[in-house]
């Protein structure tokens, strides 16, 4: 819950990537983003998504395994935010789902996020206001809605995209 106040969060209140995404509209950030990603995939070297965009960094495979990790989970959140009253969101460590993942081709990890993306697309082009401003609880940060999901994936998608992009231009 925003700390000044009893109304859920918005794209500015407790959404990390909220800078990234700035003025833009989520939904659509979400339909032009797996593009963008998939012009840097398409001509990226097995070297190239073995590099990381920085030392002690992910690399591109693994980027893109978090990019599908985090469509996977938000994507249930949403789902089950649309159709339980009530629901309360299971949190997540993205730094344990890395390192219990198996060891996926670059391109594979790639297709999964973007596989993910063009299932879910429909749906998020689909929410009318009312939806969006449906409730759900997370645990650690109190009352969300499901717009505050789709700012967070958009936003996400637009930080990682510039470490892919450093990747590839490498």
């Amino acid at each position: 819950m925003n700390a000044s106040s009893d109304q859920p969060t918005n794209v500015w209140a407790n959404n990390p990537y909220g800078a990234s995404l700035g003025e833009r509209d989520a939904v659509t950030a979400l339909g032009d983003a797996p593009g963008r990603y998939r012009a840097l995939a398409e001509r990226m070297t097995p070297e190239q998504f073995a590099r990381a965009y920085a030392p002690g960094k992910w690399t591109a495979t693994q980027l893109f395994l978090h990019l599908g990790h985090t469509e996977l989970a938000f994507s249930v959140r949403l789902r089950m935010a649309l159709a339980s009253d009530g629901y309360v969101v299971q949190p997540f460590e993205q730094d344990a789902w890395m390192r219990r993942e198996p060891l996926v081709g670059g391109r594979n990890a790639f297709n999964a996020y973007f596989s993910l993306r063009q299932f879910n697309l429909p749906l998020y082009r689909s929410l009318t206001a009312e939806e969006q401003a449906r409730v759900f609880r997370h645990p650690e940060r109190g009352e969300m809605r499901v717009a505050w999901i789709l700012e967070l994936l958009a936003g996400h998608d637009l930080h990682h995209l510039k470490h892919v992009e450093a990747i590839a231009a490498a």
